[in-house]
């Protein structure tokens, strides 16, 4: 067993009319398994976590890519509905149930996304 401790902060003066700040940090429970891989993208979607794999997990996703159009999709089903869309530089951390297969698709290119799934 291990610990996972992500923390999100998110600040700013000028986004609101009073100043921003909000810091949230948990300590996550890993009681199976733990990876974390990098996986080269393409214009076909493509599976990046099959459901049947995995129980209930938190995912961090990234995309390393530095190109602007190089944007990454994450879909629950091949050309299915988009869930979320990674920026070049952008990044995504969220709990998993396991349901659903997971997969990734780029807007141009063949941008990396790197994935890391944590197992409670």
């Amino acid at each position: 067993m291990a610990t996972l401790t992500p923390t999100l902060t998110l600040t700013s003066t000028d986004l609101l009319s009073d100043s921003l700040s909000i810091s949230v940090t948990d300590a996550l429970t890993i009681t199976k398994k733990a990876e974390l891989k990098r996986i080269v993208t393409s214009t076909s979607s493509a599976v990046i976590a099959a459901a049947s794999g995995y129980t209930k997990a938190y995912v961090f996703l990234k995309n390393i890519s530095t190109t602007a159009n190089e944007t990454i999709t994450i879909e629950k089903a091949d050309g299915g509905d988009e869930y979320i869309l990674l920026g070049a530089g952008e990044f995504a951390f969220f709990p998993w149930a396991a349901a659903i297969d997971l997969f990734a698709d780029a807007a141009a290119g063949t941008p990396t996304l790197e994935i890391g799934i944590f197992e409670a």
